[in-house]
């Protein structure tokens, strides 16, 4: 089982995922290369990496904890919106960690929140969907 994990200023906060989907992909950055035509044969320019972007959609338990869930894992659902909304109105970069079934980081970048949207569903669980690009920190 993968954990995702998102923190804020060098780990000030930091919340682990109830719920990801069984197939999160984990891309690699495409690269920016250019192709230029000369006279007599062609020449390849390799160019920047763009930068990563991700979504995906998962369930936000409230008030109860699910046997899928990490341990670490809250069940206060409103708990992440809240996460999410504070950290981005103050336009902090998140931190995004994840980790293999073994712990392993498969994946540890800094990221823009684009997107966090919740729905309430029946049960009073939540479905959220998130969506994430990679930052640069300017040096």
């Amino acid at each position: 089982m993968y954990k995702v994990i998102f923190s804020v200023n060098n780990n000030e906060e930091v919340w682990t995922l109830p719920h990801v989907p069984a197939d999160l992909e984990i891309p690699s950055p495409a690269q920016s290369n250019e192709t230029y035509t000369g006279l007599s044969r062609n020449y390849r320019r390799i160019g920047t990496m763009e930068l990563i972007s991700m979504s995906w959609k998962g369930l936000l338990p409230v008030g109860r904890r699910y046997a899928f869930m990490p341990a670490e894992a809250s069940e206060d659902g409103w708990a992440y919106k809240d996460f999410f909304d504070r950290w981005r109105d103050r336009k902090v970069p998140f931190r995004l960690i994840i980790l293999d079934s073994g712990g392993v980081a498969r994946l540890n970048i800094p990221v823009t929140v684009d997107d966090f949207s919740v729905t309430v569903r029946r049960s009073g669980d939540l479905n959220y969907s998130v969506s994430v690009t990679e930052y640069r920190f300017i040096k």
